[in-house]
């Protein structure tokens, strides 16, 4: 039996934003890789760091990723057009010749482009996140064959909520197009005044600001042939093309790394409520079987859907569960180099917070640095926590609640697809084992983030290091403890 997601995309072409992210690539190579008769693939993208658009394509090309493709079928990254642009440049910042090919040629429009930052300035997240969309959809309604637009969303856009349904919620007088033009007028800090009261409570700009382009494509773009894809935090690889994949530091990978390395010891959260990780090759099947079915289903709907791609409901797991799983990879498999032996603790109670941040964080942090004056170095240590700070305190928020997404629409997708789009675009859940998972995902920030040798003589010597460090680490807590009786002692007696 012929795979129909493949039939589906066989000839047609595709505009994409967001093609230089992790979800972006990771999407791309799954297109190249299991649908090798696609039409070409517009993907927006502009200069960066002195290298052009194609030049930046071609080093992402050159990325593990893209093994398997570059092996068995590399004349198809040829499907793969850079067209120069930028979100936040009127009309996308497109030339007039590249706006008549997509008007022309694209069948598919799919909005990944965003920015994650969640402590970005209200303009401009508003700017990315909102005015993108509104020109993706003018874009939209000027091309002649389109058959689907798919919208890259987040579980969390609604987070305000503990209970959230496959809809778009109301913005009451959040009116999207009325911030977009407050953006035109008012300065940045005004703009940053208004900040607080429009989150209401939603932790960031980015909650909002997606929640905002859902609330604008529902209002003004429930004619297209939409859907609305709203994954929850996406975490590496699962098994395509390989396990463990992974190329930022965004989300629970800082984290992770952070741990491995000895540097965060620990965080403000709840142990108990459940992570809710989706693995990134999930994401991308979900989003080409959504592509194909929005095709399938628009004539029969008067509106869009949305699909929930999360995990808490169907295959729990927690944080602690997560962390037991970090201690004992990170002990069997270290970074190399770490400062301290990995170890992690979560509190709910500020006042444990402060204290464990004063004994772990800042007093090893001050004697590390103290050592490099003498050594006449640099001190570092204090700006490496400074940052690691701010990054865990942005993430307090999805690691102190839990949430219930339902995914009746997901569920029902699923049940659309074929035996063998079931197995070629797998996004069940249930088929995850989150014990092969997560130390496939510590690996991944190992080899890909790290850029670490994964060779077991490296990984000895790793051990070894940690070992050193271990033993460092106890004799110097000897020492402090000592000084501290003498100084008790001295202080009490007199």
């Amino acid at each position: 039996m012929e795979s129909q997601i493949v039939q589906f995309f066989t000839g047609k072409s595709i505009f994409l934003t967001g093609g230089t992210g992790f979800l972006g690539k990771c999407l791309i190579e799954k297109i190249l890789r299991s649908c090798p008769d696609v039409g070409n693939i517009y993907m927006l993208c502009r200069g960066k760091k002195g290298k052009s658009p194609q030049e930046r394509l071609n080093v992402i090309f050159q990325e593990d990723l893209f093994e398997n493709v570059r092996t068995n079928n590399y004349l198809a990254l040829q499907k793969v057009v850079p067209v120069i642009g930028d979100v936040l440049e009127p009309n996308l910042g497109l030339s007039d010749s590249d706006v008549e090919t997509i008007q022309k040629k694209v069948n598919i429009f799919i909005h990944s482009a965003a920015t994650i930052r969640f402590d970005e300035h209200i303009k401009l997240a508003l700017r990315l996140n909102v005015g993108a969309v509104v020109q993706m959809v003018e874009l939209a309604r000027k091309t002649e064959n389109l058959v689907s637009f798919l919208h890259v969303s987040t579980a969390y856009s609604n987070c305000d909520r503990l209970n959230i349904e496959e809809i778009c919620y109301d913005m009451g007088e959040k009116d999207p197009l009325k911030l977009l033009h407050l953006c035109d007028w008012l300065d940045d800090d005004v703009m940053a005044g208004m900040t607080k009261p429009l989150l209401g409570d939603r932790p960031n700009t980015y909650c909002l600001t997606k929640a905002l382009a859902e609330s604008y494509l529902f209002k003004y773009a429930s004619d297209l042939p939409l859907a609305v894809f709203r994954p929850s935090i996406i975490g590496a690889t699962w098994k395509e093309p390989f396990s463990g994949w992974i190329d930022n530091y965004n989300g629970p990978s800082g984290i992770f790394v952070a741990i491995g390395k000895g540097v965060l010891r620990i965080l403000e959260g709840d142990v108990n409520k459940v992570a809710d990780i989706i693995p990134i090759d999930f994401c991308v099947n979900m989003i080409m079987s959504i592509t194909w079915y929005t095709s399938v289903i628009k004539p029969k709907v008067d509106t869009p859907l949305i699909y929930h791609c999360t995990s808490g409901e169907k295959k729990p797991f927690t944080w602690l569960e997560i962390g037991h799983i970090i201690l004992d990879c990170f002990q069997k498999n270290p970074y190399n180099q770490v400062f301290r032996r990995p170890n992690v603790n979560f509190t709910k109670n500020k006042f444990e917070l402060l204290y464990w941040k004063v004994v772990s964080h800042y007093i090893p942090a001050y004697i590390a640095d103290s050592v490099f004056i003498m050594l006449g170095k640099k001190t570092r240590m204090l700006y490496v926590y400074d940052k690691i700070h701010k990054a865990s305190e942005t993430f307090t928020f999805f690691i102190t609640k839990e949430w219930t997404w339902t995914d009746n629409n997901c569920n029902m997708l699923y049940s659309q697809l074929s035996d063998v789009d079931k197995k070629l675009f797998d996004f069940n859940v249930d088929n995850v084992d989150w014990n092969e998972y997560y130390p496939a995902y510590l690996s991944g920030t190992k080899k890909f983030i790290l850029k670490e040798d994964m060779s077991e003589t490296q990984l000895e010597i790793a051990r070894q290091q940690q070992m050193k460090g271990q033993l460092i680490e106890y004799v110097v807590c000897v020492i402090v403890f000592t000084l501290f009786l003498i100084l008790l002692v001295c202080f009490i007696f007199g």
